[in-house]
């Protein structure tokens, strides 16, 4: 059965033996979940896999997403030394690598977008550039009248490598009056806190990295199966775990005073609240210190 969310039928693909080669031939560019029924986290990423299958299938992406049942399909299985599931390869004219992106449907995308086209997305009008803002969470554009020059090359190297995330560049004047830049301003849009950041200081690839993971994610992130990957897999690494119960009189005042002192150190550390209202937070938070998977 072809797994979509709305009835698309050229969603992720059922992968077997009888036609993993086939489906291979067709597609230059394959994404191929290898998982189990009864893996939780299997389950957690289904509906986010299918997600992504349905939104590039509507944009007539040339990247197809596939599934295989490794519990029944061995050989497949052992071919690929999967070891625990989910386990996902990405295929590029057949040969195998590594998917090392997200688990949400806009970041899988965007990993996908990322080894499959340009590492920044051209915008050549205002009516493109507000459409990408709008389509993202995360949004980062390069404002660089000069695609050749030292700054706009560091910028491309940043976007390059953060796979989480779409970046664009544009040299258009008017998107710059729109958004009241001038050259070489990079600016992350973002759909919670303040809305906007504006990079400050010299455009290097090191520091554009530290400015989009320190300002991608919320000041204050909630801990659950939607952000684990992005808190546990992202850029930075100190963390700070708040064990509240969101149903106390005192945890909107908690979580206040923790963004305050979040925002004071904001890319060097991280404000995660754990709802201790929820038995499995504890269990969970364990399993994503060893990884994103269960293990056969």
């Amino acid at each position: 059965e072809i797994q979509c969310v709305t009835g698309v039928q050229t969603c992720a693909l059922p992968i077997s033996e009888a036609n993993f080669d086939e489906a291979l031939e067709a597609n230059e560019f394959m994404l191929v979940e290898f998982y189990a029924p009864w893996c939780g986290h299997c389950k957690s990423l289904a509906p986010e896999y299918a997600k992504a299958a349905q939104a590039l299938a509507e944009k007539d992406s040339a990247v197809k997403l596939g599934k295989v049942d490794a519990t029944e399909e061995g050989k497949l299985a052992e071919k690929f030394e999967v070891r625990g599931y989910p386990t996902l390869k990405f295929f590029r004219n057949g040969k195998p690598a590594e998917y090392n992106g997200g688990r949400t449907s806009d970041t899988i995308i965007s990993w996908l977008e990322k080894k499959t086209g340009p590492p920044a997305k051209t915008l050549d009008s205002v009516d493109a550039a507000k459409a990408f803002v709008e389509e993202n969470d995360i949004a980062v554009i390069g404002f660089f009248k000069d695609a050749e020059s030292a700054a706009a090359k560091e910028y491309l190297s940043a976007a390059g490598g953060m796979d989480d995330y779409p970046f664009a560049i544009t040299a258009d004047e008017a998107i710059f009056a729109e958004y009241t830049v001038e050259d070489g301003a990079v600016s992350l849009f973002k759909k919670f806190d303040e809305g906007r950041n504006n990079f400050e200081g010299e455009v290097t690839e090191a520091d554009l990295v530290k400015f989009v993971a320190g300002n991608a994610l919320p000041l204050v992130i909630d801990f659950n199966q939607e952000t684990a990957q992005k808190i546990f897999s992202g850029e930075i690494k100190s963390h700070l775990l708040l064990f509240v119960s969101a149903k106390a009189e005192e945890y909107a005042g908690q979580v206040a005073i923790a963004g305050a002192v979040a925002k004071e150190n904001k890319g060097e550390l991280l404000f995660v609240t754990v709802n201790t209202d929820e038995e499995d937070h504890k269990r969970r938070s364990e399993e994503r210190r060893v990884g994103e998977e269960c293990r056969s």
